[in-house]
């Protein structure tokens, strides 16, 4: 074995160049962490998830680290088997070269000569080295306490070697009570804790670099959320060398999911519920249809005052019913309206005219609206202000209701101008504009319970007693609000008073509509052609339409209503049809009677209408459009208002 001095020379500079790099590296990787340019690249990171950026930040800080600390670790292990390799094993080499006598005596005697200075050399890099895996080893710790996770590491993959303090506050373990411990044996739950370790385990086996966690945990009687990520580091055979990981409280988050996951099945199971409402309500308008117009023909022909005063009791009756069915209809989004901006401001001032004369006189009522008395916008919304009152008003009743065992009961309403972000809408997707009008409908009563917030918008979902209260009230305020592109949310706990929070889109106001009266009307012997498939109704129309001076033609369907009008086209001065038959629909009726005759006035008559359908024909020029059960007054003032406009053309 031939050693030189040069040779050594050679192979201890190459060491301290090495290790050289490998220190400069470090410093480098250090100076970009305290530099901001890592955070830079962050914030763009986190520009694109929905994290934290302080959470976001501090993690992945805590993540470099980790990867600082490991890379000392390797330098320092690389460094002790370099010395080996480059100075203790030449070292050997040239003590057994010597006892074998196969070197020279001048070779010998200058490797003595040279090796202790190059040994010092070699010394002093190390303790450089050392020194400076110590300085940043204390950098990295005083990172890792500051973190708002909490860091650990394990060398056999079993139990705590270390853990950051931040275990006080976030797992309310001293660091001396969990190391040495089995990981994750501060959980409450053996069942967790074990899936933990059997989940590593398989992870371990598989030698994946990383593995992440999700689990609950009891602390201080409160259930929280955490999120752990682990980091495994193998030797070159592939055995487990250490492994870190990161504890995080994401309970904040998981919380937030949870709340937007029972929106949604909310949201689904209204909608299912509405639909299943709407086609019922739809069947029940026309049997009240068919009976009022059979009533008002009875009442007509008898002059016995019991007889008629019987028959008026089957009209409230029948009054009644139509109500609850508007409400069901109103839940399911299906109720008639004729939105127009209303100004919020001045609706709620008269509101509160017509409402302080019903209150009892020891409910304090008051109304706020200094927010939007003072805001540069108009709080102006797209509504049916009959609708919107009707709304209030139910909200008002559940309020004195609430507060009935209050010794000062007192309801609120305020109002005002509100911009919201995209969790809202996320939450909420059937909301149109993320400019709203908040409307918030405060009381001091007995409060709802968190156990049936998700059931009080539910259709004869009622706490009151029998025969007190129907369960559509708030359903039908429910519906009313999403019907407007808004909607409708309860704030509450028991003792603690309820608040309700309507939400609608503002909108930009525009002028007034004119109102009209409320009489009867008497036709002239005009000819109304009657379309519709329901045999009961369309009879009992003809005979009232007969009774009120009109004449009739009627039709069991579409085509057939069409085949009619082309006979009697220059007879027909109105239509008078339902918008759902089968077969051919009211709307493409509509379609081919316009094609005969553009300007004939058709009046529209459904118990299943929507407030914007997707057939426009029901709100073009020459058409009306009103609901079974009607009222008679309601049907003479509309084919009234019809025919006046078709005069006019």
């Amino acid at each position: 074995m031939q050693l030189s001095h040069n040779t050594l020379k050679e192979k201890l500079t190459t060491t301290i160049i090495f290790w050289g790099i490998a220190f400069l590296a470090s410093l480098v990787a250090l100076f970009f962490l305290f530099s901001g340019t890592i955070t830079g690249y962050i914030l763009d990171v986190v520009d694109q998830t929905d994290l934290p950026v302080e959470t976001a930040i501090a993690t992945t800080m805590g993540w470099i680290a980790v990867f600082l600390l490991v890379l000392l670790l390797i330098a320092v292990k690389g460094l002790h088997y370099s010395l080996k390799k480059q100075l203790v094993e030449p070292v050997e080499a040239l003590q057994i070269a010597v006892e074998n006598r196969t070197t020279t005596q001048d070779e010998i005697e200058s490797l003595l000569t040279d090796l202790p200075y190059e040994a010092s050399r070699v010394l002093k890099l190390y303790d450089q080295v050392k020194h400076s895996h110590d300085d940043l080893r204390s950098r990295v710790v005083d990172m890792m306490e500051a973190l708002p996770a909490c860091f650990w590491w394990s060398l056999d993959g079993n139990r705590y070697e270390g853990i950051s303090s931040k275990s006080i506050s976030l797992l309310k373990r001293s660091s001396d009570e969990i190391i040495d411990q089995p990981l994750w044996s501060w959980l409450n739950s053996r069942a967790q804790s074990s899936g933990n370790a059997a989940i590593l385990m398989q992870a371990i086996k598989r030698r994946e670099d990383r593995v992440d966690f999700a689990y609950q945990a009891e602390i201080d009687g409160q259930t929280r959320w955490f999120g752990e990520s682990v980091t495994l580091c193998y030797n070159r055979d592939g055995t487990l060398d250490i492994m870190y990981g990161i504890i995080n409280d994401i309970s904040t988050r998981k919380n937030k999911q949870q709340a937007e996951a029972e929106q949604l099945e909310l949201s689904q199971r209204m909608e299912a519920t509405a639909t299943l409402v709407g086609g019922i309500a739809h069947e029940f308008n026309n049997a009240l249809a068919g009976m009022n117009g059979n009533i008002f023909l009875i009442k007509q022909s008898t002059k016995d005052a019991a007889t008629r005063q019987r028959i008026g009791r089957v009209e409230a009756l029948i009054q009644h019913s139509a109500t609850m069915i508007e409400q069901m209809l109103a839940f399911a989004r299906k109720s008639s309206m004729r939105p127009k901006p209303v100004n919020i401001v001045e609706f709620l001032k008269h509101f509160q005219l017509a409402l302080q004369p019903k209150l009892a006189s020891n409910i304090h009522f008051d109304l706020q609206l200094n927010s939007l008395d003072a805001a540069a916008e108009t709080a102006t919304v797209q509504a049916d202000p009959a609708k919107l009152q009707e709304a209030l008003m139910q909200l008002i009743n559940n309020a004195c209701a609430a507060t009935e065992e209050i010794s000062f009961p007192q309801i609120t309403i305020d109002a005002d101008n509100l911009d919201v972000d995209e969790s809202f809408l996320r939450r909420y997707p059937h909301v149109s504009s993320s400019h709203l009008v908040h409307i918030q409908v405060r009381d001091n009563g007995s409060g709802i319970s968190k156990e049936i917030h998700s059931k009080i918008f539910e259709p004869f979902f009622t706490t009151r007693e029998i025969g007190k209260g129907t369960g559509l009230g708030l359903p039908m305020v429910y519906g009313y609000m999403r019907q407007l592109g808004g909607c409708l949310e309860v704030d509450s706990q028991p003792d603690c008073g309820a608040t309700f929070h309507i939400y609608l889109p503002r909108v930009i106001a525009a002028p007034k509509a004119n109102q009209h009266a409320d009489s009867l009307l008497k036709g002239n012997g005009e000819t109304i052609l009657v379309i519709d498939d329901e045999h009961i109704f369309r009879e009992s129309t003809c005979e009232v339409l007969h009774r009120m001076g009109y004449k009739t033609l009627d039709a069991d369907n579409g085509k057939n209503g069409i085949h009619i009008f082309e006979q009697y086209r220059h007879e027909i001065q109105l239509v008078f049809m339902d918008i759902l038959m089968p077969g051919m629909t009211g709307i493409e009726a509509s379609r081919k009677i316009r094609a005969i005759s553009p300007t004939i006035p058709i009046i529209f008559l459904t118990g299943y209408d929507r407030t914007q359908p997707l057939e426009t024909e029901v709100y073009e020029e020459h058409s009306e459009l009103i609901n079974k059960p009607f009222r008679i007054s309601v049907l003479s003032q509309a084919i009234q208002k019809a025919l006046k406009q078709s005069s006019q053309h």
